[in-house]
């Protein structure tokens, strides 16, 4: 009985004294397991942006800009001269000639057609192509001219006026280009030109008794007169060279700025002159310029620089309009 008795007594202390022991025992804390880190998913590779510009095909468009022109024009052998004179000694014309560079707006449409060489539009890619353009501009240069002179005791009045004008201009051309960048294209170009071209020319040569003045020698107080007046107007042909840079700004719309030099080269225009001599002293005939008639030089030539849009026939063919 005793020994049930201390058992008991003894379990009782241990079950006292157990939870302060536990208490004073440091408790191991436990290792908790570090995730491995997390690799991000591969993200889908996007495409490379692919270039949408075109440049084959046909091309419409316009352009304007500012044409400087240059008018040469040169009168060598207007003259009229009392008889017994000899040109050339006692006889002489009186130079008539101008040129001068006029600026004149210009505008006109253009369309083309372009082949590009190589597998798709990337730098360094060769274009060439055909185009036709017209466009109008208005550009006049004029000069009168007076003077009054003593000839062989005679005197002499020459009065001059002339006048040249570019009008509307064309051309066909070919175009040779590389692209510096798959958008923009630099080129140049050349063909054959066309020009309207009109002038004018009047020429009244006076001669007077000796004595007279600017205000007396008049064609009623004359004792020969020589003149004309013609008009004309061509369609020249020339050369036309230049070089340009294009670029797209939209998908089919393209923007151009294009310098050319025109030149329609130089050629002489042959007028007759009318002769009228009275017998008035001292002279009773009279001479004018040789072989009666008027020869005139002419050249014409234009620079110009334009800036223009264009727009792909094809693009415009899907346009939902």
């Amino acid at each position: 009985m005793r020994r049930l008795v201390a058992g008991i007594g003894l379990l009782s202390t241990i079950a006292i004294l157990q939870p302060a022991v536990a208490a004073e025992i440091p408790v191991k804390p436990k290792r908790e397991r570090v995730a491995a880190p997390q690799r991000p998913a591969p993200q889908p590779q996007r495409p490379a942006p692919t270039q949408t510009a075109n440049w084959s095909g046909g091309q419409i468009g316009g352009s304007n800009g500012v044409s400087s022109v240059n008018n040469s024009f040169v009168d060598p052998g207007s003259f009229i001269c009392p008889v017994g004179t000899v040109f050339g000694t006692n006889c002489f014309e009186q130079p008539f000639a101008f040129s001068g560079n006029k600026s004149s707006y210009t505008i006109g449409p253009f369309v083309g057609y372009r082949w590009m060489v190589g597998k798709g539009p990337y730098a360094g890619s060769v274009v060439f192509g055909l185009e036709g353009d017209w466009s109008w501009k208005n550009a006049e240069t004029s000069l009168n001219q007076f003077s009054a002179t003593t000839v062989a005791g005679v005197f002499r009045t020459d009065q001059f006026s002339g006048s040249v004008r570019q009008k509307s201009d064309s051309s066909i051309r070919a175009r040779l280009g590389t692209l510096v960048t798959p958008w923009s294209l630099v080129y140049v170009t050349g063909g054959v030109a066309f020009e309207e071209i009109s002038g004018s020319f009047a020429y009244a040569g006076t001669l007077c008794p000796a004595g007279s003045s600017v205000s007396s020698c008049t064609f009623s107080s004359s004792i020969a007169t020589a003149t004309t007046v013609v008009t004309w107007s061509d369609t020249r042909v020339g050369s036309t060279v230049g070089a340009g840079w294009e670029t797209e700004l939209w998908t089919g719309v393209k923007a151009r700025a294009e310098y050319r030099y025109t030149d329609f080269g130089t050629y002489t225009k042959n007028f007759p002159l009318a002769t009228a001599c009275t017998g008035g002293a001292p002279a009773t005939t009279c001479t004018a310029s040789p072989s009666g008639g008027v020869a005139i030089s002419l050249r014409e030539s234009f620079h110009t620089f334009r800036v223009g849009l264009g727009f792909d026939l094809q693009a415009l063919g899907k346009a939902p309009f």
